[in-house]
């Protein structure tokens, strides 16, 4: 490197571009090296090249994120606005994971005027960002096989009004207009769903053992300082509270848990699960301490319903989906409902209720739609993050 950059201030571009391909043979995981090419390859007028070294380098290392921005860049400057978009979404979202580029103080000084200007195409590109994100998969499937996808898409970027005819459906995230529209299903239109009930004494079981063991479990919500836990659990009990031993959360598999709970962990493995990146599945059991009551609330997407397996069930427990009427779990009897429907449960027994609770993709989705989908949530939830950078002309003072 420090060759390449001797070569670079005498002006021997060719011998830099000779030292820096050898250091990216060599170190081929070494993304500053590829990066360090791609700015000489644009300083000698061949931004292909420097495309090609970006994309050879970033698909070895997806995480540099220095690497996107700069592709970005160089994809404007050639006039792949889409390509740019796709790169700068990678940017900016893996950075964002990171802790990185979410306001001036942990952005380098350097790089601050090309993340701005990636937050703020971002922002205005949306549209054909959602739109490219599963652009290949209506070339390979047709048209006609997308329309619902393409229709729940324009209602959420509010091209049309798409909110629910229903008042009790308000999803917080995505809505598929398309879909039937009801609180309750039969649990029966997922092909997995008899697997899952003859799993129920070997889940249940498992589910006892944990509790005989009083394991510390984590809270169902991830409570931050300054919630209001009265907003989201109440109850009469001694001590109200919504807990849950997680086989998987927000996407996230929990190894030790499933080597735990071998049996269940067998089930679920073996089945379809809606897996979306820092979204789904969401597994777990779900279990309510007595006197406590779920307040009502909706969830995020009709994309995605809930399945309930009963495990341990003591009397005046309920689930209710508000004016659609209650249901009373019984142990080892499934029921599926749209979570975008207002809804609440309840524990007003001195015992524990424990189910398993899982995300599961809606039936009357078809195999085709389900990619774009997946695609579709990822893209949004990860333009959600970079929306909390500080707009171009609203840049935060430097700490003193």
């Amino acid at each position: 490197m420090r060759l390449a950059q001797l070569a670079l201030d005498r002006q021997d571009f060719g011998r830099a571009i000779e030292l820096l391909q050898e250091a990216c043979q060599r170190n081929p995981d070494e993304p500053q090296a590829a990066l360090d090419l791609a700015v000489v390859h644009l300083n000698t007028g061949n931004p292909q090249a420097a495309v090609a070294v970006l994309e050879a380098s970033l698909a070895r290392t997806p995480e540099f994120c220095n690497g996107w921005l700069l592709l970005g860049q160089v994809r404007e400057a050639l006039g792949d606005e889409l390509g740019a978009l796709t790169a700068w979404y990678q940017a900016i979202t893996r950075a964002r994971r990171a802790g990185w580029w979410t306001d001036e103080s942990t952005t380098p000084p350097q790089l601050l005027d090309a993340v701005l200007h990636a937050v703020d195409r971002l922002r205005r590109g949306r549209r054909q960002l959602f739109f490219g994100c599963y652009d290949d998969l209506r070339q390979t499937y047709g048209a006609s096989e997308l329309r619902r996808v393409d229709r729940a898409l324009t209602g959420h970027l509010r091209e049309w009004d798409s909110t629910p005819s229903d008042p009790r459906q308000r999803p917080k995230f995505l809505f598929f207009p398309d879909l039937p529209s009801s609180p309750y299903h039969d649990p029966f239109l997922q092909p997995w769903a008899p697997q899952l009930r003859a799993a129920f004494p070997d889940m249940r079981q498992e589910a006892l053992d944990l509790i005989r063991q009083e394991c510390a479990l984590p809270n169902f919500i991830d409570f931050k300082p300054g919630d209001r836990v009265e907003n989201v659990l109440t109850g009469e009990g001694p001590q109200p509270a919504w807990e849950a031993f997680f086989f998987y959360r927000h996407g996230k598999r929990f190894d030790e848990n499933h080597a735990r709970c071998p049996k269940t962990s067998a089930v679920l493995e073996s089945i379809e699960l809606c897996r979306i990146a820092d979204q789904a599945p969401e597994v777990c059991f779900s279990v309510l301490r007595p006197g406590t009551h779920i307040m009502p609330h909706h969830g995020v997407t009709n994309t995605r319903l809930v399945m309930h397996l009963p495990l341990i069930v003591p009397p005046d427990c309920a689930l209710n989906l508000v004016d659609a009427g209650e249901h009373h779990w019984k142990e080892g009897e499934l029921v599926m409902f749209d979570d975008t429907f207002k809804h609440e449960a309840w524990n007003r027994s001195t015992s524990t209720r424990i189910i398993l609770l899982m995300d599961c993709w809606s039936p009357y989705l078809t195999p085709v739609e389900k990619q774009p989908v997946k695609r579709l949530v990822e893209t949004i939830s990860g333009l959600q993050q970079a929306d909390r950078m500080p707009n171009a002309d609203d840049r935060m003072a430097a700490p003193q």
